[in-house]
C-alpha cells in the first residue's frame, strides 16, 4: 500500500520525509535497523514486533519519498531535521571514529 500512496492526489513526498525525521532520531533508527536483523528479533515480544513492523513500513515510505523527490527534482529545503535530537548521536559517533582513527594511525603493526 505504501507504494500506491505515491499515486494519490495530494501526495507530498517532502511531507513524508519531514514526518519521518520528526518521528525517528538517528539513534532510534540505528536501534530499529539492528533489531530488524533476523538473528535479533525476539519472537516472544509482540509489542517489539509491532513497532518493528511499523518502522519497516515507515522506512519503506521514506525511501519511496526520497526516490520521488529525486525523480521529480523537488526541493528538500522545506525539510527541517532537528539537529538537537541527532546532534548527540553525531557527536558521539564522531568521537568514536576519531578515537579509532588515532589508534589505527599509531598502530605500526597494521
Amino acid at each position: 500500500m505504501v507504494i500506491f500512496e505515491t499515486h494519490r492526489s495530494g501526495y507530498d513526498p517532502v511531507k513524508n520525509v519531514q514526518d519521518f525525521w520528526d518521528k525517528y532520531p538517528l539513534k532510534e533508527i540505528q536501534d530499529y535497523i539492528v533489531a530488524l536483523q533476523p538473528d535479533t528479533i525476539d519472537k516472544g515480544n509482540l509489542n517489539s514486533n509491532s513497532q518493528l513492523s511499523e518502522f519497516s513500513v515507515e522506512l519503506l515510505r521514506i525511501l519511496i519519498a526520497y526516490f520521488m523527490i529525486h525523480m521529480t527534482q523537488l526541493d528538500l529545503v522545506k525539510v527541517s531535521i532537528s539537529l538537537e535530537v541527532n546532534k548527540e548521536t553525531i557527536d558521539t559517533s564522531k568521537a568514536i571514529s576519531d578515537f579509532f582513527n588515532r589508534i589505527s594511525q599509531s598502530n605500526t603493526n597494521s
